[in-house]
């Protein structure tokens, strides 16, 4: 490895961020490439990493501050008045009124957050799912063997699963991928039902958001979501919905 090499064998943090954007030289992003095929913790790193930039880049596409940020941001730039000498008012009724006021406008953005919370994952379900049909690429593990998948991702994640003895009518598992989803490492399991390609994303429910619904159709693609006990399952595709339920009810038996 190059001078950039910690003292652990592992690259440096700069190290890998110069691999993700193609900074290094052919060989040291040979060096680099050959030292993530045998380490986890390093590749898994990269893979955050790949997967916060992209995400950084269509937040930046979406976000528009609103106006009144940009009122309030315009008013602190301002040079501030002398502070005036404070003056105590009695609470009269129509401070009431203003309190109560206010209480709905904190409550109504609580609804509002979680309701942006949910469109935002709904957003990057599709993006992993439509970048996954449009790659080409194999599978990471390239299987429809439950007892090849699910071992492959043993130790390659802080949270386990199993997978079902017997699919739905027509639903066969081809592999699956590691990735993140919503800042949190995530299983992606792959499948066909009718010759339709599913993306299933399986991630810890400790620490997940609270969400209690996603859209059940957005973009012509279905996204169906269960919980278990430790598990949120969350699955995409553009097959006919009940057979999309079915499936993740499949995988909820099988926790």
């Amino acid at each position: 490895m190059t001078q950039t090499t910690q003292a652990t064998g592992h690259p440096a943090p700069e190290q890998l961020n110069a691999f993700i954007d193609g900074e290094l030289s052919s060989n040291e992003a040979h060096e680099v490439q050959q030292h993530l095929t045998d380490c986890h913790p390093c590749a898994l790193r990269v893979l955050s990493a790949t997967q916060l930039k992209a995400a950084t880049a269509r937040a930046s596409q979406r976000f528009a501050a609103p106006p009144e940020a940009l009122a309030r941001l315009t008013a602190q730039l301002r040079p501030q008045e002398p502070k005036k000498t404070a003056r105590i008012y009695t609470f009269r009724p129509f401070a009431w009124a203003a309190l109560a006021a206010s209480l709905v406008v904190a409550i109504s953005l609580l609804g509002w957050r979680q309701v942006h919370q949910t469109n935002a994952l709904s957003a990057e379900l599709l993006d992993q799912h439509l970048a996954t049909l449009s790659s080409g690429a194999a599978p990471e593990v390239l299987s429809t063997d439950r007892h090849t998948v699910k071992p492959w991702f043993q130790g390659k994640l802080p949270f386990s699963f199993n997978l079902p003895d017997v699919y739905p009518a027509d639903t066969t598992l081809k592999g699956g991928n590691l990735t993140y989803l919503n800042g949190q490492p995530a299983a992606l399991l792959l499948f066909t039902i009718h010759k339709h390609e599913v993306s299933v994303f399986l991630t810890p429910r400790a620490g997940s958001p609270t969400i209690t619904t996603l859209p059940g159709i957005r973009s012509g693609f279905a996204i169906d979501h269960a919980t278990t006990q430790d598990l949120r399952i969350i699955a995409v595709s553009d097959v006919n919905p009940a057979d999309l339920d079915r499936l993740v009810s499949a995988l909820v038996q099988a926790q």
